[in-house]
């Protein structure tokens, strides 16, 4: 039988109850730690876990294909029949400026992260 050499030969153990266990594993799923170690060195050694929730990203990603496709419509018919009124012309520009407005603010407010496993509390 050959053995492994183990660069970290110092082993920690604790044990838990069902319920903590339970609470554990679910703090280590949303962590998208794939194992307990690699959890528990990031918070052990870190002092927190970070994870990223962009769900909200997603949601204004779909928002701004949206306003895309909208656009795509309104040079399609100027190419089409070859004439744009100038209010239409100021009103795409107006949405434009709002849709940049937009992601320029949500990029600045939603860029903290959401964190697992910390000691500044949890909603658990």
């Amino acid at each position: 039988m050959t053995t492994k050499n183990r660069t970290r030969v110092n082993r920690f153990e604790f044990r838990a109850t069902d319920d903590e266990a339970a609470k554990l594993r679910k703090r280590i799923n949303l962590s998208n730690k794939e194992t307990f170690q690699a959890y528990a060195y990031d918070l052990l050694l870190e002092g927190k876990i970070e994870t990223y929730d962009y769900s909200e990203l997603q949601n204004l990603r779909i928002e701004v294909n949206r306003i895309g496709q909208n656009v795509n419509q309104l040079v399609r018919y100027v190419n089409t029949f070859d004439e744009i009124d100038n209010e239409l012309f100021k009103a795409l520009q107006a949405e434009i400026d709002d849709m940049k407005k937009l992601l320029f603010d949500e990029f600045k407010t939603k860029g903290h992260a959401k964190l697992n496993g910390s000691d500044e509390g949890s909603s658990d």
